[in-house]
């Protein structure tokens, strides 16, 4: 199925998401960082990450649901969507709570010994959920696009028939299946018909229906 927000043929979605998930990656990996060092360097990177994390996931989330609504509804390409995207929120919502516990800390910094010290307990366990969440919603991500194809330009193998679609349930397949048959008829009588003109052109009168009157029966008196 092709992605309904797309840009040059290219969905944007994809283009995004990875911004999102490389922030967000770097946020756990800058509070491990901090927790191992104990320098304020990493907290501060942490916070940045974090917030510029849910800004792109923000962004992403627009094509995202453009395709997602687009996507046939009661198919297992819609559900799997569905979950894609509860997943996603998950992640956001918890990175969220974990700038705000960061960015509280920040500003309510206090000096140790000469050093600023941080209690990155929660947002970093917080941190590690929403992360593992976001891998789920990844691993939903990869199969809209390599089970149900979303996001894919259908390649043609023969006319009117596409060798990629969304998986639909029995409903819609049979739904499907009536209105390809319905093109491939149509496509059919119409080569039919295109094929008795080229033949009567070349031989007139061959193909040409006779007139019901000239087969009734003579009568010999």
């Amino acid at each position: 199925m092709y992605s309904k927000a797309r840009v040059g043929g290219h969905p944007i979605h994809p283009m995004i998401v990875a911004f999102p998930i490389a922030f967000y990656t770097a946020t756990v990996a800058t509070l491990l960082a901090y927790v191992g060092t104990l320098e304020a360097f990493w907290y501060r990177v942490a916070m940045v990450a974090n917030v510029a994390g849910i800004i792109t996931a923000a962004i992403a989330v627009i094509p995202g649901a453009i395709d997602l609504l687009a996507l046939p509804k009661g198919s297992r390409a819609r559900a799997a969507g569905l979950q894609h995207a509860g997943f996603n929120l998950v992640a956001t919502g918890l990175f969220a709570v974990a700038a705000l516990l960061i960015h509280r800390g920040w500003t309510h910094r206090m000096m140790v010994d000469g050093e600023y010290r941080f209690d990155a307990t929660i947002p970093l366990a917080m941190s590690v959920v929403a992360w593992v969440s976001m891998v789920i919603a990844g691993s939903l991500g990869w199969t809209l696009v390599q089970t149900h194809h979303v996001g894919i330009k259908p390649a043609y193998i023969r006319a009117n028939r596409p060798s990629r679609e969304p998986e639909l349930d029995a409903a819609e397949t049979v739904h499907v299946a009536a209105a390809q048959a319905a093109t491939t008829d149509a496509v059919a009588a119409r080569r039919v018909r295109n094929a008795r003109d080229t033949m009567d052109t070349l031989q007139p009168g061959r193909y040409r229906a006779t007139p019901a009157s000239s087969h009734r029966p003579q009568t010999i008196h």
